[in-house]
């Protein structure tokens, strides 16, 4: 039997947050006695990444079992922290990976950097995983599944978009994929995005933004469990061209937001043996997906999953070269930040170049100038961009922040719609480990476009069936109201700070 979250009693609280202090502390002083020991030379750079790993998985471990079966957005957040930052940790402790700081990404004479660089580089993936853990652990609450109630006269018209959007998006999916393979493959998506898009009617590119978030209000709302598997199974079937070009990230991303959404919304605590089984089965699907890359040996299935992790987590290549040449990034990192908030509606073309605008063009150019121009690139990482922007203890800062605003998602959970922008949003978070700073950020403007979509074809929903409903004399609306409980409305005045 699935056991059900517990509530925290007020005096239960103050127990729970003198555990969380000395988790946190136990935490830092084992990293405290590892620096020394590194400083002091009886670390190497090998073994002190193995204690790296081993902190990442305590960290995991911890996650979770005080969040209740992982239901929290830290959990995830380190699992992709600890794939994408060490992933070739992982690797080497397989037998699958020899020199682990050796940057190997794009460049083609690979080359190493100093042991003070490793060591900063490690010490700041260990104290990014506790800060973020850390207000997340402090600050937790189990609560009761959020109940749809009044917000179940959505459904009908959720169904409706859902219903008239999925053609035109798989007929968009499918123009990109045949666009793609008539253009030379995968890396087209980045060379020449803008000529990718074009070749969509505006028409088809604005209907196609209302399939995800039609999604995802029907994952909050539904409760028949045939018609949420029926619709979740219908999106990512016609993500299926989109996938046949080895286009993955944000794919899997969404299939951890949904799982999440998911546990919430049920209230039990998941299973270990689920977890396990989604994760090899994302890595194996990861490595099936990837051999559909035109040139990209290394995520080939045959490669296996311990080179497929390392392949993950090369973005550890990226820390290191912000760390060792922080002088040649630095001097740009405002316009980068700057240039991440419009990424979700202007994606870098590779083949418009220019210096100090985007941090992840000036690494893959740093790199391999040749191979960037042909549309490979390095990817990004908030570890890197937070130090370039203020050293280690912006890496900290940072990372507090993120652990903050995880706590603050978690929340806002509670309530139906907190949890449906909760489960936008979170995909995009969930890539920072390899991607920038900011992303995130823009991401977020972008599912505020969709919501005002929404809420604007569910005016003129109301208005079409309140005009059915004078001709035909029947209740077209669909619009039942059910009153709010007292639950319903105490949520709701969290959320948003004020009276419903």
């Amino acid at each position: 039997m699935h056991s059900s979250p517990k509530i925290y009693p007020a005096r239960a609280a103050e127990s729970a947050k003198v555990g969380a202090a000395l988790e946190v502390l136990g935490c830092l002083t084992a990293v405290a006695a590892a620096t020394l020991c590194f400083l002091a030379g009886w670390l190497t750079c090998d073994e002190a990444a193995v204690f790296t790993l081993l902190l990442l998985l305590s960290l995991i471990g911890l996650a979770w079992k005080r969040f209740d079966g992982g239901r929290h957005p830290c959990f995830f957040f380190l699992c992709m922290l600890t794939l994408f930052q060490a992933g070739r940790l992982i690797a080497y402790c397989c037998g699958g990976e020899r020199d682990i700081f050796r940057v190997t990404l794009m460049t083609p004479y690979p080359f190493d950097v100093s042991r003070e660089v490793a060591g900063l580089v490690l010490l700041s993936i260990a104290l990014s995983a506790i800060c973020i853990y850390a207000p997340c652990r402090w600050n937790y609450r189990s609560f009761s599944p959020p109940r749809s109630g009044s917000f179940e006269r959505f459904l009908p018209y959720l169904y409706l978009l859902f219903g008239l959007s999925v053609p035109v998006q798989l007929y968009k999916n499918f123009c990109y994929y045949r666009y793609a393979k008539e253009h030379g493959g995968y890396l087209v998506i980045f060379v020449d995005h803008g000529g990718m898009a074009a070749s969509i009617p505006v028409a088809v590119r604005a209907i196609s933004l209302i399939s995800l978030p039609a999604l995802v209000g029907i994952c909050v709302l539904e409760r028949r469990q045939q018609f949420l598997r029926t619709a979740t199974t219908l999106y990512f079937a016609i993500t299926a061209p989109i996938l046949l070009l080895g286009s993955r990230g944000a794919t899997f991303s969404l299939v951890l937001s949904l799982w999440y959404l998911a546990k919430v919304k049920s209230g039990r605590r998941a299973r270990f043996y689920s977890v396990a089984f989604l994760g090899a089965g994302l890595v194996l699907a990861g490595s099936w997906i990837g051999s559909f890359r035109a040139g990209n040996l290394e995520s080939s299935v045959l490669a296996g999953a311990s080179q497929f992790v390392a392949g993950q987590g090369s973005s550890i290549n990226v820390t290191e070269v912000a760390f060792a040449y922080r002088r040649n990034f630095a001097p740009h990192i405002v316009s980068n930040l700057a240039d991440e908030l419009r990424s979700a509606f202007f994606p870098t073309d590779h083949r418009a170049y220019v210096a100090g605008k985007n941090f992840d063009a000036d690494v893959s150019m740093f790199l391999n100038p040749t191979a960037y121009q042909m549309g490979n690139g390095s990817g990004s990482t908030y570890l890197a961009e937070a130090y370039l922007a203020g050293g280690l203890w912006g890496v900290v800062l940072v990372s507090a922040l993120l652990g903050a605003l995880f706590h603050r998602m978690h929340r806002y959970s509670r309530n139906p719609l907190g949890l449906f922008l909760v489960a936008m949003i979170l995909p995009d978070l969930l890539l920072m480990p390899r991607g920038g700073l900011l992303d995130w950020a823009s991401a977020s403007l972008r599912v505020g476009i969709s919501l005002f979509l929404l809420l604007a074809g569910w005016g003129f929903y109301r208005a079409i069936a309140r005009i059915g409903g004078i001709l035909w004399g029947s209740n077209w609306a669909l619009d039942h109201r059910v009153p709010k409980s007292p639950m319903q409305i105490l949520a709701t005045e969290e959320l948003f700070g004020g009276s419903p």
